[in-house]
This record gives structure tokens, C-alpha cells and sequence, in this order.
């Protein structure tokens, strides 16, 4: 929309801190609703005028460097593909989002549904938005790839139909970022805050705190978008705080495997370490991103703790 990148992070932002902090997760699901329709719609004609807008498929592949279809892609090996994809398998198993969500199902069928009907989606959705990226290389080649998306709805769609798949991507945008302070702003209420309190608050209390720390951390989001411009360093950075801490013993405890606090955090310390030491000390060897190796790392410890208690525990029975 032409306005300087800081000012429209503080206006975005401090539009989706706004909403999410007095909506809360009702506003959060009325947005996820307007996201889906635009997805639908919006994103797939934007691929197809994109096509027809530089001459076609034929004339759109032609002008594409042969070495951009290629596998595993322009100056990566096949190991950092592989560690580029786990990063993203891990990083996004289970984030409190997506989970807050199967919560919200009052029956089981539906959250099966819901998930393998938004996998199904996932696959040519992720297709047009990929193939859109090589319209915007087609037109503009030395185009930042952040601004992909944008460049070709500003430059192909007629008047009119810009405008609602503009505030469409910016729906999808607040959408995410909104589940993600919703879900950040309930965890440390009820996880953190809740527990360390020694008489219980009441809901307006409660509600109160979910509100500022929701304020919080819209803050410290704003500080990361300011500071590190490229989309997949940031999802990069989140994954390597969320996956080699939380996921392992998240799913342990989904699968019934019991555990307790020390367990926990032996695995959490192990995992963080592990990130730390491999992607800093280390400088990440081969390519390999720390934090499959943190992952790693807390499984092992884990699950020695695991299998060591069940040893005791067949000791004890033996005697």
C-alpha cells in the first residue's frame, strides 16, 4: 500500500493486539472464518490472471531460470532440503493454535474432520501460493521474495477486486497472529501465572491478566518483525523456541506416557541446550538447523527417564 515498513508493522499490529486483546477468541475465530473464504477464492484467482498477465503457462515457464523447477532447489543440497523440511514438520506439529482449535470440537469426529478436510485443502493451496511466487519472479526478477504475494495483487488485479484480496491477505495475516497471541496470552494465564499464585484468581482477574500479557507479547512480536525482515528466519526462530522444548513431552503425554516435572525440564534444558550449542557454538554443521538436533536431544532424555521408571517399576513388582 506504499507505506514504509516500520509504520505499517506498528499500524498492523497494533491493529490485531487491539481486537485480540478485548475479542479474545471469539474474534479470533470470526477472522479465521473471512481467511478461509479468501483462500479459497481470492488466492487461486490471483494465480490465474497472474498466469494471464505474463503470456501464459508456456511463456511463464520459458522465462523462469530452468535451475528454479529443479529438486531440491537452486544452491541447496539434499540434506538441507531435508533439514529445512523437518524444521517445518516439527516446528509446526501441535502449536498451541492448532491444538487450541481440536479443543474447541464438542465431538471427536469433528476435530478428525477438521484436520485431514485442512490437510486435503493444505496441498494445492500451498501449490498456487508456491506458483504465484514464480509470476512475481517472471515480472519482477529482483523482487524481495517477502513481497511476492503483494507485488502480483497490486500489479495483475483489476480495481476493486485488489482492494478485497488485499484486505483479504491481510485477514490471513491477522488471523495467524492473532491465534498466536490468543493462545501465548491463555498458556502463561493458566500454566504459569495460575499455578505460582497461591490463592486462586477470579475470572475477572483472570480475563484481566489474559489481556495484558496478550498486550505483552504483541509487543515483543512487534520488536521481532522490526528487527528480522525475512518471514522464514522469523518462523525459523519460533520453531527452535517451541519444538526441542514443548513437543516432545506434549507428545509423550498425548500417547499416555507418563512423566513428571523433572522429567520435563532434564528435557527442556536438554533440548534448549541442544539448540543453543549447535546452531551458535557450533555455527549449524552441514546445514542442519538446531533444531531437529535439540528434538533430538530432549527425546533421548526423556525417554531415558521413561524407560528407566518403567525398569524400576518391574523391579518393584519382581520383588
Amino acid at each position: 500500500m506504499g507505506i514504509p515498513r516500520f509504520h505499517s508493522i506498528l499500524i498492523g499490529c497494533g491493529i490485531v493486539i487491539a481486537y485480540s486483546t478485548v475479542g479474545g477468541m471469539r474474534s479470533v475465530v470470526l477472522t479465521d472464518v473471512v481467511q478461509f473464504v479468501i483462500l479459497a477464492i481470492g488466492i487461486p484467482l490471483t494465480l490465474i490472471l497472474g498466469i494471464n498477465h505474463v503470456g501464459g503457462w508456456s511463456a511463464m515457464i520459458d522465462s523462469v531460470p530452468s535451475t528454479h523447477f529443479t529438486f531440491p532447489g537452486t544452491g541447496k543440497t539434499m540434506a538441507q532440503f531435508i533439514a529445512l523440511f523437518l524444521a517445518f514438520v516439527f516446528g509446526e506439529t501441535l502449536v498451541p493454535p492448532y491444538v487450541q482449535r481440536l479443543f474447541l470440537s464438542k465431538k471427536s469426529l469433528h476435530t478428525v474432520k477438521g484436520t485431514l478436510f485442512s490437510g486435503i485443502f493444505s496441498f494445492p493451496f500451498f501449490a498456487v501460493t508456491g506458483f504465484i511466487g514464480i509470476v512475481a519472479l517472471t515480472i519482477k526478477p529482483d523482487l524481495d521474495p517477502n513481497s511476492a504475494m503483494p507485488f502480483v495483487i497490486s500489479t495483475v488485479l483489476p480495481v476493486g477486486l485488489k482492494g478485497l484480496v488485499i484486505a483479504g491477505v491481510i485477514s490471513i495475516v491477522m488471523s495467524s497472529a492473532d491465534s498466536f497471541l490468543n493462545s501465548a496470552s491463555v498458556a502463561i494465564t493458566h500454566d504459569v501465572v495460575e499455578p505460582l499464585r497461591k490463592k486462586k484468581m477470579s475470572v475477572s482477574r483472570e480475563l484481566l491478566f489474559v489481556r495484558l500479557i496478550n498486550l505483552f507479547t504483541g509487543v515483543i512480536a512487534v520488536i521481532f518483525a522490526v528487527k528480522i525482515k525475512s518471514i522464514l528466519d522469523i518462523l525459523l526462530y519460533s520453531y527452535n523456541f517451541w519444538s526441542p522444548i514443548i513437543l516432545v513431552p506434549l507428545a509423550l503425554a498425548i500417547l499416555g506416557l507418563k512423566t513428571d516435572v523433572r522429567h520435563f525440564i532434564a528435557g527442556a534444558v536438554s533440548g534448549a541446550l541442544g539448540v543453543a550449542i549447535w546452531n551458535f557454538v557450533l555455527k549449524n554443521p552441514a546445514g542442519l538447523d538446531g533444531l531437529i538436533i535439540g528434538l533430538f536431544c530432549n527425546f533421548i532424555v526423556m525417554m531415558g527417564y521413561y524407560l528407566l521408571g518403567k525398569s524400576k517399576e518391574r523391579i518393584q513388582r519382581s520383588h
